[in-house]
């Protein structure tokens, strides 16, 4: 999976910024701009549906004020006794005098309503067919008689209802029709009755809706179109637009509920919000244009992504330009890299290009490759020199083979000649300088070790007319533990030259090597002269001298520290300690031939 997803990350530098800049800045920006101006426009609709469900509501009081105010003059006119008194006086006045008397009675009425900012228009019939109005001087109508507007179907209607009053939303008859045109009117139609029941005329007084809301909504700071509908969702007042009245049929249920929810078109230019009234069986519904507060949201988002878009890529491009400058120098000392070999590390960086921390990097390079050169530089001096070591070792190693061919001639010629003892001193001596030859190994098996100490015994035996005898006591599994090779010479020599050389007879060397946990210790005492004796006897130095600090240091250098050689003193005699790590190897198998076999 690791794998799959390296592929989408860019293995360059200036591509992982660029990435990374998109990635967790641009894209994050742009997400969050977009994220406030979806929460901009959503407190936007919510303070503008508060406002216009305040308006609703101030709408709502005064239509319900205006038919409570309906009412009341309808029961003004039906208890006014000299309206009565002349409706039933037909014969006892002229009828100029009489529907002058009246029309001013309606008048005053229709100036109480009016108050109220809404067009009134009051029609009224009495039982002999007159008809009385409130249209204003200068309109005139085709005359009429009463028994023809009463088979108009609002009058229709209410003659035939056993209620007293009704209400009615409808278009102008024929009557106002040259008067109001495209008006639209809600009308209260009722019978003004006496005190016995008896009906003395019909009333008609008409409001008209379109006019009173539009007066009384230009007091609005905001351009708003409102819309009535009756409890079914027909329109009452409404521009002829089947569209919007499917949309406004599918919120009544939601308004009935919750006066206080809005929709909003599909376009989102528009917000509805809507009250139900009722004591109407009404829905009062207002259209808010979105674009007339804050202009088109839509264009502000669109303005507000282009200004982003923008920013984003003029913050692209300086980025660009500021990575650009930072892995140019990477790339540069890229190339010095791959120049060091081939100019053999005669490879710099100009300083003066560089500043902050690139300079720093520049002179860091610099220092390196001027180091690097120093290193190889005396690495090839060393190489020089150990090169001029191995020619004079092998150059020392001549005298020492003549010697080996020589003491062979010895053995062989004193052998041919019946001097055993000759032929054996030749031939331990031979394996003494032997061993010296092989240089390569720095440690040898414990029983090649004590094989080198018989051959060099056996020799200063000889020497010493046998005036001394070794002791080994060697622990069992030992033959194949490691110790340093001529580890164990220089402590015997050092033992029969400055301990028992000056003994006439009973010399003893003790040899006792044993193994402890980790450890290999090796103790080689003598019952000879002893330290202070030694040193007495001497009488220029110690019983110490080249082959002991030579011992030494050779066991400082193979163990670093974890090896030690002491010389101890004993009631008669001295005894020297060589305290190692334990390191046992395994011997070879037999029939395996990594070394010539010399035994044949």
């Amino acid at each position: 999976m690791g794998r799959r997803l390296s592929w989408l990350w860019p293995a360059s530098l200036k591509n992982r910024l660029f990435i990374s800049i998109l990635l967790f800045v641009l894209i994050p920006s742009a997400f969050l701009q977009t994220r406030s101006i979806t929460k901009l426009e959503t407190m936007m609709k919510d303070n503008i549906s508060q406002q216009n469900t305040a308006q609703l509501a101030f709408l709502k009081n005064n239509i319900e004020s205006l038919k409570f105010g309906v009412l009341g003059a309808m029961l003004q006119l039906e208890r006014d006794p000299n309206l009565k008194a002349r409706l039933g006086r037909s014969g006892q006045e002229s009828g100029e005098d009489r529907k002058l008397q009246i029309e001013n009675t309606l008048l005053l009425v229709k100036q109480r309503l009016m108050n109220a900012v809404v067009p009134v228009h009051i029609t009224l019939l009495d039982k002999q067919g007159q008809v009385y109005n409130t249209l204003e001087e200068g309109l005139t109508v085709l005359p009429v008689r009463g028994s023809e507007i009463l088979q108009q179907p609002g009058f229709s209607a209410l003659v035939s209802s056993s209620e007293s009053y009704l209400w009615t939303v409808h278009e102008p008859d024929y009557l106002l029709s040259s008067a109001l045109p495209g008006t639209q009117l809600f009308s209260l139609f009722a019978k003004l009755q006496d005190t016995e029941g008896g009906t003395f005329a019909y009333l008609r007084i008409s409001l008209d809706m379109k006019t009173w809301l539009n007066s009384i909504t230009n007091g609005f700071q905001v351009k708003q179109t409102y819309y009535l509908l009756d409890g079914k969702g027909q329109p009452i007042l409404m521009e002829r637009n089947d569209r919007i009245a499917q949309q406004l049929h599918g919120m009544l249920a939601a308004f009935k509920q919750d006066s206080a929810r809005y929709f909003t078109d599909p376009n989102g230019l528009f917000i509805y919000n809507g009250i139900y009234l009722p004591n109407m069986d009404w829905y009062l519904i207002n259209r808010f244009p979105l674009e007339a507060l804050s202009g088109n949201i839509e264009a502000m988002k669109r303005q507000v992504m282009v200004s982003l878009l923008v920013t984003g890529a003029i913050f692209v491009l300086i980025m660009y330009a500021i990575v650009s400058s930072t892995v140019r120098p990477l790339h540069n000392l890229q190339k010095k890299m791959s120049e060091l070999v081939d100019k053999n590390l005669n490879v710099s960086i100009p300083e003066r290009k560089y500043r902050g921390e690139l300079l720093s990097l520049a002179r860091a390079f610099n220092l390196m490759t001027g180091d690097i050169r120093k290193l190889i530089e005396r690495l090839r001096m060393e190489e020089r020199q150990k090169e001029a070591i191995r020619f004079q070792m092998l150059m020392s190693q001549m005298n020492p083979h003549f010697l080996l061919n020589t003491l062979n001639t010895i053995k062989w010629n004193a052998r041919g000649h019946g001097d055993t003892g000759t032929s054996e001193i030749c031939q331990n001596l031979g394996k003494l300088l032997e061993s010296g030859l092989n240089s390569d190994a720095d440690l040898v098996f414990l029983k090649e070790e004590i094989e080198l100490i018989r051959a060099y015994v056996y020799i200063q035996s000889f020497r010493y007319d046998h005036r001394f005898t070794v002791d080994y006591r060697i622990g069992d599994g030992l033959e194949y533990a490691l110790i340093p090779k001529f580890s164990l010479q220089p402590l015997v020599e050092n033992a029969i030259y400055h301990g028992l050389v000056h003994m006439k007879d009973g010399g003893r060397i003790t040899i006792l090597i044993i193994g402890t946990g980790d450890r290999l210790r090796v103790e080689i005492g003598d019952n000879g002269q002893g330290l202070e004796q030694g040193a007495a006897a001497s009488g220029k130095r110690r019983r110490k001298g080249i082959g002991l600090s030579n011992l030494r240091e050779r066991i400082l250098l193979l163990y670093k520290g974890r090896g030690e050689l002491l010389l101890l003193p004993l009631p008669q005699g001295t005894v020297a300690v060589l305290d190692i790590p334990l390191l046992n190897s395994s011997p070879y198998e037999e029939g395996d031939h990594h070394v010539e076999n010399t035994s044949g």
